[in-house]
């Protein structure tokens, strides 16, 4: 959004919106058969009431599946139910996922009256692994009925229909599209105005999880180093953490956090590797300055066909603004021509040395805008010639739910998947876009990425929309499932 707006993340995550499906996919009668089912119903109400959804989507009434926008693109191209044990094992572990970190934020004591009321001997780990196995049986003794129920569930809206109606949308896109052409055209114009700059480098330190051994090796292969044109406050890299109920950001150590998605690019895996470097704020810089507020954070995504090559990079900030697209000269662009769909900001790129992939990204002081992308071997600037060199540490993106308290751990984001404090003034102006809370921000899944249109950051075809293979000179529709 311009103008402000194989392996799952075990990191660990494949991170998601919360958007609920009314109705239970297997019915309650067959349901109610599982003797373990109305405790699991009733700690999946705990971790909702206390933290929130954090991962995956809910669907309610069936605690032991999630979906995200990858398994219901995957859903809809399901077509018979042989690999159906496949698909739900996905969803399963997308659930049990997330009621491990969502049952962190409750009280010891809420889950010792859970355990006694329900006779529960195991860890809540075990149990919710037994009983989503059980479920999850039960819906195979049905295969076709079960297929069906999924290919029912509604796609994730990340767009408030009712605020578009209520903000005359088809007459509001008029000034706010006039308004992300002139903002692209200014953030092209700043692109490569790198010289002269006293840069800050910072330099990555391995992440160190056993978990995940290959994403892991990826992340670090690929993790870049940042250059920033400052080193005032708002453009330290930190940790947020919690003191009292102000959410604060610890500058004293620069720090990246990383974490594995997955998508689809020409109906093939593509394997994502995201890097998020916090700001304690986006400063303000003029006297009405709408997008100015608390908490600030920049998304680098590399993504990695399935040879390891690197076939794109994109980026927004953890409010879904300001997508960007970084690709080479050889691949052919598809620009939207549609007056109704918000225009893509792209840039050429050349691309890093299989032996060396690091990239080089160099953030405008104050904004943290991308101001240029470039091979770390190719870097204009050197870490000899920065002002201070510096090392972040680079840390897994699950290190944000689980932050630690006086009384147990919290996540970043709050109930409604939002970092409390982080909302911006815009809000009041750009409503009738009907983006929720614009300039917030917000947990991964809920990025809508486009003002005008629909677009989201983690639709596992966004790669596709506007970009062709090498060689492809097929410009056909730019279309997608959820641009309407």
């Amino acid at each position: 959004m311009m103008m402000k707006s194989g392996l799952i993340v075990s990191l660990l995550i494949t991170l998601s919106g919360c958007s609920t499906l009314t109705g239970n996919i297997l019915t309650e009668r067959a349901a109610t058969k599982v003797s373990c089912f109305p405790a699991l119903v009733d700690l999946d109400k705990l971790a909702l009431q206390s933290g929130g959804t954090l991962i995956g989507n809910r669907i309610s009434g069936v605690p032991w599946l999630r979906h995200n926008r990858l398994i219901t693109h995957d859903i809809v191209k399901q077509t018979y139910s042989k690999p159906l044990y496949e698909l739900l094992s996905r969803m399963s572990v997308l659930a049990q996922q997330g009621l491990r970190y969502e049952l962190a934020t409750v009280s010891a004591k809420q889950q010792k009256h859970w355990q006694s009321r329900y006779q529960i001997k195991t860890t809540n780990d075990q149990f919710v692994k037994a009983c989503s196995n059980q479920l999850l049986q039960a819906q195979l003794n049905s295969p076709k009925k079960t297929l069906a129920d999924l290919k029912a569930i509604p796609k994730d809206n990340d767009y408030s229909t009712l605020a578009r109606v209520a903000g005359f949308y088809p007459l509001a896109t008029v000034p706010f599209r006039l308004g992300v052409v002139k903002e692209q055209q200014q953030l092209q114009a700043d692109w490569r105005k790198i010289d002269g700059k006293h840069w800050i480098s910072y330099q990555p330190v391995s992440l160190n999880i056993t978990s995940s051994p290959s994403a892991m090796a990826l992340l670090n292969r690929h993790a870049p180093v940042w250059h920033i044109d400052s080193d005032s406050s708002a453009n330290l890299p930190g940790a947020p953490y919690w003191q009292g109920e102000q959410l604060e950001v610890n500058t004293k150590q620069a720090t990246s956090y990383a974490f594995v998605s997955e998508a689809r690019w020409k109906q093939q895996l593509v394997t994502q590797l995201n890097y998020v470097l916090w700001f304690t704020e986006r400063p303000q810089l003029k006297r009405l300055d709408w997008v100015a507020g608390q908490h600030d954070a920049v998304v680098f995504r590399v993504n990695l066909d399935q040879a390891g090559e690197v076939i794109a990079y994109d980026s927004i900030h953890l409010c879904g603004c300001w997508y960007r697209l970084f690709i080479t000269e050889e691949f052919p662009f598809k620009p939207s021509n549609s007056y109704w769909r918000e225009p893509i900001l792209m840039h050429r790129i050349s691309l890093p040395s299989k032996s060396k992939p690091q990239m080089a990204i160099y953030l405008q002081s104050d904004t943290h805008q991308i101001q240029y992308l470039q091979p770390v071997t190719e870097a204009v600037i050197k870490v000899d010639q920065a002002v201070v060199a510096k090392n972040y540490q680079l840390q897994p993106f699950s290190a944000l739910l689980q932050l630690p308290t006086a009384s147990g751990v919290r996540p970043v984001f709050n109930r409604s998947g939002y970092v409390t404090g982080s909302e911006r003034p815009e809000r009041w102006l750009f409503w009738p876009m009907g983006v929720k809370n614009p300039g917030a921000l917000r947990r991964f899944g809920d990025h809508a990425i486009s003002f005008v249109g629909r677009r989201y950051f983690d639709d596992p075809n966004l790669l596709s929309y506007f970009t062709l293979a090498p060689g492809n000179n097929d410009t056909g529709s730019n279309d997608n499932e959820y641009a309407h």
